[in-house]
């Protein structure tokens, strides 16, 4: 099970790594319809006052369940894609899958 750290003080590219290390796959965020960048503070992106926590999260984990977390714990739009990020991953893919797109 890996652990991904998501607080207010994150960046966009900290979170890129850690999803490019622990599944091979890649998560794009969200500032309205255009990437984030990868600068960019999760504060800076969220629509909440939740200060984040740390995302347990395993090989398994479904892809829809992840895009929903980001959505709902901050209000930023996320989605998941493959190593190379030339494809999205479909919402019942496990983050696994996805990296193997």
């Amino acid at each position: 099970m890996a652990t991904i750290r998501v607080t207010k003080a994150s960046t966009v590219k900290s979170i890129k790594r850690q999803f490019s290390e622990e599944f091979n796959c890649n998560i794009r965020l969200y500032k309205g319809n255009q990437f984030a960048d990868e600068k960019t503070k999760i504060s800076e992106l969220s629509k909440t006052d939740d200060a984040g926590g740390e995302l347990e999260l395993g090989a398994r984990s479904r892809v829809e369940n992840v895009e929903r977390y980001f959505k709902e714990t901050f209000g930023i739009k996320a989605q998941i894609s493959n190593a190379d990020d030339t494809k999205l991953a479909d919402n019942s893919m496990t983050l696994t899958q996805a990296g193997k797109l």
